[in-house]
């Protein structure tokens, strides 16, 4: 709402010339919607300012009337009564101003957000080595297949439980098992030494029936968390892009998306050692390495960024609004459509649950900087 407007609803109820839906907007706004806005001053304030604005507003309509059933100079009645109702105009301007902006921008935002996108789930697809193939979204719980020794159970939370059986033979030579997830989907597996592994979103994760010979060997390509079994006979080791990460028990996780700058490996416990093609580092917890082509830089970081997924959080920390989409990307299963000019943009930081809709993280960006975000379908286009 404008100034002028914004005055003449003021003079309109202060003069009784309002009409039921003007004298409705005023009062809804000082008893309601004045009291429900995030103020600064604490709920006792907001009531006892509330109250007193309205009894105000209310007290010089009467003083008005009062006065215009007494027998004055014309004039004189004009420049009193305008006097009165400005001057409660301006105490109640700024405030019903205020507030209209205020609804002006949540009506602009429902407008934008009309179309809101659901946040993803537990959705993968298992390939078994002998090449069948299972829906792990819509599958039924309990067992789901038994293939050369090893038995292929779902609980009822999800969980994705391997185990070894007494029946079939070990064959070096079989094809490893495979579990996909989509955009919008994770999942969390129990392999065969007991391994809990976590999926993220655009994650593929391959892994034998049986861990044969001196290593336990994986392959990632995408998002990780591990909490690795121990042998200290037998270490766990991850291939993902350019490099592996060797353990014997511990806790970490790796981002190796392809689209990413770098491999990053975050170690919440234990230690492990990653190895390239340029060498080799050991890391120790609450340091994350990142793999630059042949390269390996170590940093000290904070480990619950890394893992905010895995705990159903986003997490940002001075993060850019590429990386943020990315993220958004795979989790809401959206396409961004944004020009170059928001690359140099300031980083954002701050958190939301992971499983709220994509408007409450388009919401909280929309607060920390100049943008925002309108959603069509799967498409989220940025402004």
């Amino acid at each position: 709402m404008k100034t002028e407007q914004a005055k003449q609803l003021i003079q309109h109820y202060l003069d009784g010339t309002a009409s039921a839906k003007e004298v409705h907007v005023v009062d809804s706004f000082v008893e309601q919607q004045l009291l429900e806005n995030n103020w600064s001053a604490d709920e006792a304030q907001k009531v006892a300012f509330g109250e007193k604005l309205k009894a105000r507003i209310d007290a010089e309509r009467l003083k008005k009337q009062e006065r215009s059933e007494k027998v004055v100079e014309p004039k004189a009645i004009t420049r009193r009564l305008w006097i009165i109702a400005a001057s409660a105009a301006v105490l109640a301007l700024c405030v019903i101003g205020g507030l209209f902006a205020i609804k002006n921008r949540a009506e602009d935002r429902a407008e934008r957000y009309a179309n809101d996108v659901a946040p993803g789930g537990n959705r993968a697809i298992l390939t078994l080595a002998d090449g069948r193939k299972i829906d792990l979204t819509d599958s039924k719980t309990g067992e789901l297949a038994t293939t050369n020794g090893l038995s292929v159970k779902k609980a009822a939370n999800g969980l994705l439980i391997f185990s070894v059986t007494n029946n079939g033979s070990v064959n070096e030579d079989e094809k490893n098992n495979t579990i996909t997830t989509p955009s919008g989907g994770q999942y969390q597996v129990n392999l065969p030494d007991a391994t809990q592994v976590w999926l993220n979103a655009e994650t593929k994760f391959s892994f034998p029936s049986h861990f044969i010979g001196k290593n336990r060997r994986v392959e990632l390509d995408g998002e990780a968390y591990f909490e690795v079994s121990k042998d200290k006979n037998h270490p766990f080791i991850v291939e993902s892009k350019k490099q592996e990460v060797e353990v014997l028990g511990t806790h970490f996780n790796i981002n190796s998306y392809e689209n990413s700058l770098g491999t990053k490996t975050t170690l919440l416990e234990g230690s492990v050692k990653i190895k390239g093609a340029g060498g080799e580092k050991v890391i120790a917890p609450g340091e994350q390495s990142v793999m630059y082509g042949n390269t390996i830089e170590v940093n000290a970081v904070d480990p619950a960024f890394a893992i905010d997924w895995k705990n159903g959080e986003f997490r940002f920390k001075n993060e850019s609004l590429p990386s943020i989409i990315q993220k958004l990307s795979r989790w809401y299963g959206v396409r961004f459509v944004m020009d170059s000019r928001y690359e140099l943009m300031p980083s954002f930081s701050g958190s939301v649950s992971r499983f709220d809709n994509i408007s409450e993280v388009l919401k909280m960006l929309e607060e920390t900087g100049n943008i925002k975000f309108y959603i069509n379908g799967k498409v989220v286009t940025v402004k």
